[in-house]
């Protein structure tokens, strides 16, 4: 718009002062180095206006010329990403159908001239690992960080759960840690982690993701109980086998107060101190847990113990008794009266214990009683009673 006012100007310039130069041409004199030109006014500007026209027709030229250029290199440009998306689209395809080599082989394919060459590379070592090369599956992985050296926390969960899938726990292992080093408690690394601390009995730094998800709102209530029981299992089985008693003790001293007395912990803390012949320490340990709770857990494990003198116990189980009617109480004394060899108390708390809830092992036990005072009948009638249970 510019240059076209630029040329009016002059083609009206020209029609006005044109007449009034007529005869008086005046005289131009143009001087460069040793060379110099000399010509007329009217010449001049006629000569200034072609070149100006000249400069136009060029510039229009140049244009042409370099738009041809950058449509041509937009077009190739523009097939190598068609054809690097026809190929990542196969490979997709046929990881989803399980062909892996086929997938494998479209997804490098797709790499070409591809701006998400990273999503390709992280799909083709998933391939290569269905296809058992672990060597090409990291060799992809190097290629996706080494394309994309900002996409560490992606490369790094990938690999590390590729490895986890084939595995190769350890190396898992040290990625999780490594990833949370790096990149703090992403939700992806801890769900991550809850797996890898799982299989290699990482059971201290399970809890710890288990606590982890549960505040971010990625692990339910009913789903942390249960992997926690498994926690602390796998942890008290490990601290038994190498610590034995004593290393077992100073575990349960060191949880949390609102863990020490959870039924659930502490039967099976305490069937692994009876299994190392720690009996005094089990019992003291049920005994606060019962005070706190009487829980049915815990009066199974008290049935377990071998001791030398039963009555402190069952001294404190009949107090129990006069305050709370259980019959998983009386079932307790029960069996542990049978074990002081005291048969008619023991029967007295286990005709309680079915009153209150019939149970197949406690008529069974009433039978025995029955058979070795020679009471037959009675013990019929009680072996009937277990199997219609």
């Amino acid at each position: 718009m510019i240059r076209l006012a630029i040329i009016v100007a002059m083609l009206v310039a020209g029609l006005v002062i044109g007449p009034d130069l007529t005869g008086r041409q005046g005289y131009v004199l143009v001087a460069a180095g040793n060379y110099t030109i000399e010509t007329t006014v009217t010449v001049f500007l006629v000569a200034a206006v072609l070149f100006y026209l000249l400069l136009l027709f060029l510039e229009w030229l140049l244009g042409r010329v370099f738009g041809l250029s950058h449509r041509t290199r937009g077009w190739f440009m523009g097939r190598r990403r068609r054809k690097a998306l026809s190929y990542t689209q196969s490979g997709m395809q046929a990881l989803v159908a399980e062909d892996y080599a086929t997938a494998e082989k479209m997804l490098v394919k797709g790499t070409k001239g591809n701006d998400l060459a990273l999503l390709n590379y992280l799909n083709a070592a998933t391939a290569a690992q269905a296809q058992g090369l672990e060597a090409k599956r990291d060799d992809y992985l190097r290629q996706a960080q080494e394309q994309s050296p900002g996409a560490g926390l992606a490369v790094g969960i990938t690999q590390a759960r590729l490895q986890y899938q084939q595995g190769q726990y350890e190396q898992a292992l040290a990625g999780v840690q490594q990833l949370e080093k790096e990149y703090g408690a992403q939700p992806a690394i801890l769900k991550l982690q809850k797996d890898v601390y799982q299989v290699t009995g990482e059971w201290q730094r399970l809890l710890a993701t288990l606590d982890a998800l549960s505040g971010k709102g990625l692990l339910d209530a009913d789903d942390k109980q249960a992997l926690q029981q498994q926690a602390y299992a796998g942890w008290f089985d490990s601290t038994a086998k190498r610590d034995g008693s004593e290393g077992l003790i100073a575990l349960w001293q060191e949880l949390p107060r609102k863990d020490k007395y959870r039924a659930d912990l502490l039967a099976p803390l305490c069937d692994r101190l009876i299994g190392l012949k720690a009996h005094k320490e089990a019992q003291q340990l049920l005994l606060e847990g019962l005070d706190k709770q009487t829980d049915p857990q815990l009066l199974a494990c008290l049935t377990r113990l071998q001791l030398g003198d039963y009555h402190p116990l069952l001294s404190t189980l009949e107090k129990k008794a006069k305050k709370e009617s259980l019959p998983e109480l009386h079932s307790a004394l029960g069996q542990l009266y049978l074990k002081d060899n005291k048969p008619k108390e023991a029967e007295e708390h286990l005709q309680q214990a079915v009153a209150l809830k019939p149970s197949a092992r406690d008529y069974v036990l009433l039978a025995g009683l029955a058979e070795k005072r020679k009471d037959l009948a009675k013990a019929n009638d009680y072996y009937r009673h277990s199997l219609a249970l």
